[in-house]
């Protein structure tokens, strides 16, 4: 037994000596995708007369290969798109910003970043659109909307079957109270006066309970956080929308 330990010992001692076992360094992401590192974020700034890019990436989220591969993905379909294009008076515009946000609430905090997306590859206004990304600091895992019951990378933010028969209601009412304009007073030619409430928006019903719009989300201590890329449950000219579904309304069916 003590010729085994010894053994032991003495292996220990050469690989902690031998130059040729070595930690791999974190993978420099920032480096790949050719940006700056400010130590804080990774920025990404490319100018030309036909297009400009400006990204930044935070450095903290804990998963940062699947945040490299959507910019990187995004930045290069952008570009091919800039640069294929015919002759034109304005630059091509891509600006990827992100936002962070954070959850203590038991059992689990969470960590997310968000990225609003404004593209503008032609048209009148920036398109945009959202990416989120949510990590489970527990588990060590992504949260994701939906996942399989088998998967071993990634965690459901819900455990409700149809939590859209609660969220979407919620989602539509909130909206309302944003983007509709105040009540009209009309004029006053009685003693008594009324308002006139508000025409509802046209909000597409459709979109508003179909999950692929509600893949884009972070979690927080009041509740979760939805965001829909320009016009997919209103009209464009609403721009990109974002809604607190609060955690009293949501808490039992979060997973």
């Amino acid at each position: 037994m003590r010729s085994f330990s010894l053994a032991v010992a003495v292996a220990a001692a050469a690989m902690i000596g031998c130059p040729d076992v070595a930690v791999a360094a974190p993978k420099d992401y920032c480096a790949e995708l050719q940006g700056g590192n400010t130590g804080r974020t990774c920025e990404i700034q490319l100018s030309d007369p036909g297009y400009t890019v400006d990204i930044s990436m935070p450095l903290n989220y804990p998963d940062q290969k699947p945040i490299a591969e959507y910019i990187a993905q995004t930045r290069d379909a952008f570009l091919n798109s800039a640069k294929s294009g015919a002759p034109r008076s304005t630059p091509y515009e891509l600006s990827i910003k992100p936002t962070e946000y954070t959850s203590s609430i038991p059992p689990r905090g969470t960590q997310a970043v968000v990225f609003k997306v404004d593209q503008n590859v032609g048209g009148a206004q920036p398109q945009t659109t959202y990416k989120a990304f949510n990590w489970d600091q527990t588990y060590r895992k992504a949260i994701t909307y939906a996942a399989a019951p088998d998967d071993k990378e990634r965690t459901p933010l819900w455990q409700a079957d149809d939590p859209l028969k609660t969220v979407a209601p919620i989602v539509q009412a909130e909206l309302q109270q944003q983007l509709a304009p105040p009540p009209t007073q009309p004029e006053q030619s009685t003693a008594t006066t009324s308002t006139t409430a508000p025409p509802p928006l046209p909000f597409a019903q459709t979109a508003l309970y179909d999950p692929a719009n509600y893949q884009n989300f972070a979690v927080v201590n009041d509740g979760v956080i939805f965001f829909f890329d320009q016009g997919v449950v209103l009209p464009a000219s609403a721009g990109g929308l974002h809604v607190l579904v609060p955690r009293s309304a949501i808490d039992p069916m979060i997973a």
